[in-house]
Parts: C-alpha cells; sequence; structure tokens
C-alpha cells in the first residue's frame, strides 16, 4: 500500500512538472533561426529599408531648402517625385520583407507541430513506463539475491534491471531537452512577430506619407498654373528641354540604327496600360495649355497611382531616367526605325539595355515631372519623328 502511495505521489508531481513545462510556453508567437541564406534575405531587405528612410529623410530637408530658393516651386517638385518614388520603394521592401516573415513562421509552426508530437509521443512512453515499473515492483538487491536460483541468475537480473533504469533516463533527458528547444522556438517567435508587426504599422504610416507627398506634388504644379509669370518661365524651360532631350534621343537611336540596330519587331502595338483605362485625357496635336498655344506630342491616358505600364512591344531599353518634363520615362526602341516613349511614372522597373516582350511591365503610374495627376504619356517615333500614338495603337 504504501508502495502504491508512493508511486501515485512521484507520478501526480511529475505531470504537474510536465504542465507547468508547457503552460510556461506561450503558443500564439515564435520567431526564428532562420538559415544563412535566409537571414542574408532579410538584412539585405532591412539595409535597403534604412537606405531608402535616410534617402528621404535628405531628400525633405532638400524640399526645405528649396522653399527659400528662387526656384523653389520646380525644385520642390523635383525633389518630391524623387520622395515618392523612394517611398514607394521603401514600401514595397518593408511588404517583401513581411511577406517572408509569414512564410517562415508559417514554416516553423508546421516544425513546431511535429516537435510537439514527438514530445506527447515521448511523455506517453515515460506514462507508459512508471506504469509498467509500478505494476512490476523496484526490485532490490537484496529481494534480487534472495530470489536468485545462483550467482548467474543474480547478475542476469541486476543487468536487466540497470537497463531499464538507463532507458528511463534517456527517455526523461530527451523529453527534457526537446521541451527546452520548443520553449526557445516559441520565445524567439513572440519577439519575430512583435518585429512583424511594427513594420506592419511603419508600413500604415508611409502609406499615408505617400498619399500626402502625392497631394503635396499636384499642389506644387497647380501653384505653378495658377501663376503666370512662373508659368512663362516654366513652359520656356519645359519646351527647351523637352527639344534638348529629343535632340538626344534622336542621335541615339540614329546612331542605334547605323550599328545594326535590328529589324522592326514586327507586330502591332498594344495599349500600354490595362484595358479597363481606356479614356484620352489629352490628344496628340496641337492644344492649349495654361493659356497658350502647344503642341502635345503624344497621348495623355488617366490611371490610379501605380497602375501597371507595359512595353507596347517588343524591343530594347534605351533610357530610363529622370527628366525635368517627363519625370520618370522609359524609352523603347523596337528595330526597323520605331521606338516608344512613357512618360511621367513613379516607378522604373526596367534600365538601359534591357531586351524586354511585348507587353512586359516596364513602370507604374505616377505624375512625375511635368504633370498634374497620374496618367501615362505615350509618344510613338519613326525614324526620330513623332507620329500620332493612335495609328499605331488601338484604343480598348
Amino acid at each position: 500500500m504504501k508502495t502504491r502511495k508512493k508511486f501515485i505521489a512521484a507520478l501526480l508531481a511529475l505531470t504537474v512538472m510536465v504542465l507547468a513545462v508547457f503552460a510556461a510556453v506561450p503558443y500564439r508567437y515564435m520567431s526564428f533561426n532562420a538559415e544563412d541564406s535566409e537571414e542574408e534575405s532579410e538584412d539585405s531587405l532591412k539595409a535597403k529599408v534604412d537606405s531608402l528612410q535616410k534617402e528621404q529623410k535628405d531628400l525633405k530637408a532638400k524640399i526645405e531648402a528649396a522653399k527659400k530658393n528662387i526656384q523653389s516651386t520646380e525644385d520642390s517638385k523635383v525633389y518630391l517625385d524623387s520622395l515618392i518614388a523612394a517611398t514607394q520603394n521603401e514600401i514595397d521592401a518593408v511588404t517583401q520583407l513581411i511577406a517572408e516573415y509569414d512564410a517562415k513562421i508559417e514554416q516553423k509552426l508546421g516544425e513546431i507541430s511535429e516537435q510537439e508530437e514527438s514530445i506527447d509521443k515521448k511523455y506517453d512512453q515515460m506514462m507508459d513506463r512508471l506504469v509498467f515499473s509500478y505494476e512490476e515492483g523496484t526490485a532490490s538487491y537484496l529481494e534480487l539475491v534472495l530470489s536468485s536460483d545462483s550467482l548467474f541468475d543474480f547478475l542476469s537480473q541486476v543487468d536487466r534491471v540497470s537497463s531499464m533504469m538507463d532507458f528511463d533516463q534517456t527517455l526523461m533527458k530527451e523529453l527534457s531537452d526537446q521541451l527546452k528547444v520548443l520553449q526557445d522556438e516559441k520565445t524567439v517567435l513572440e519577439n519575430t512577430r512583435s518585429e512583424q508587426q511594427a513594420l506592419e504599422e511603419s508600413l500604415d504610416t508611409k502609406k499615408a506619407e505617400l498619399e500626402q507627398d502625392k497631394k503635396d506634388a499636384d499642389a506644387y504644379i497647380a501653384q505653378l498654373q495658377s501663376d503666370e509669370e512662373s508659368y512663362a518661365a516654366q513652359y520656356e524651360k519645359v519646351k527647351a528641354e523637352e527639344a534638348a532631350t529629343e535632340k538626344e534621343l534622336q542621335k541615339l537611336l540614329a546612331e542605334r540604327a547605323r550599328n545594326g540596330g535590328g529589324q522592326y519587331w514586327g507586330g502591332e502595338f498594344i495599349w500600354p496600360v490595362p484595358s479597363a483605362y481606356r479614356t484620352i485625357s489629352s490628344g496628340y496635336g496641337w492644344r492649349t495649355l495654361w493659356g497658350r498655344s502647344d503642341f502635345h506630342r503624344g497621348i495623355d491616358i488617366p490611371a490610379p497611382y501605380g497602375t501597371n505600364i507595359f512595353a507596347s512591344n517588343g524591343g530594347t531599353v534605351v533610357k530610363a531616367e529622370y527628366h525635368y518634363s517627363w519625370g520618370y520615362y522609359v524609352l523603347i526602341d523596337h528595330g526597323g526605325g520605331y521606338s516608344s516613349l512613357y512618360a511621367h511614372n513613379s516607378q522604373l522597373l526596367v534600365s538601359p539595355g534591357d531586351v524586354v516582350q511585348q507587353g512586359d511591365v516596364i513602370a507604374k503610374m505616377g505624375s512625375t515631372g511635368n504633370s498634374t495627376g497620374p496618367h501615362c504619356h505615350l509618344e510613338i517615333w519613326l525614324n526620330g519623328a513623332l507620329q500620332n500614338p493612335l495609328g499605331y495603337v488601338r484604343q480598348p
């Protein structure tokens, strides 16, 4: 009877100990010890976010300085365009980092589930051993001597009992080690979830800042339009910039053609934005802009910020950079003297020298440069001369 009470007390104490260990382990959260390659990926993204934040801080300082300058309005617009692009890049990087956290957390939760199943199995084995020991009784060395028929029989029984004790100790150690690993993993998860939550909160703040920056950018252009004197200087500068850049690009395209720029890729040009956005806010040809007669070099297709801009045809990217008037723009050489230009983007997704296929996403819609409101400004050139884009692309 005393032996039974001792066993029950020991069993209850052990059960309480194990339950206490499990209760101390938080189930909601976990971080992970990432593989080397994964850490490098996270470190790279975090470094990118830090760099973009520093760039934005510098740009904001330049905007404040530009407000005190004679050319404050136009300079501020250029800096705002850069700030919007940097903020968008940071949002993309943070979003990608959050997605990586989600994937790794999902993977680790699966590993924890397997670890818990293994622990449960070992725990059941240990309970079975305790019950078996109780039912069989714990043989003392004196009992073994008295019950043995010979010295050989005694040594055999001692060896069997020792083996059982060794097995029990090994099982207990394995269970203890696994519980510690599980607790460590879930503790780290809690930290990672906290980091992820902080990233998500910062992402919401950045998105709000981005929207305000876009409004500020449009406000600067609106200010230009309402100021006749500023407009005159702005208009002349824009036309001069466009003329100088156009000559540069014509020379570059002619040089490519002389150096075997290649045959025309062929086929019809496609609409440069999703077909849901078919409105043309400003067509090709003469128009009145800011009270003056102005020749519009292409067509303007408005759509929300961030809308995909497609390559109207396959070819080689010749230019992908910022221009005072066009903002962030892309110029593609399609061979055979054909080329297309896409202006006022918020982001550029290609670089000079890239070969693109028809329909590839080359940029994101924006309102950079001399622009009010997000739209795609599309130009088509043939042998360096402007063409009406509607002669080449079909409006949906």
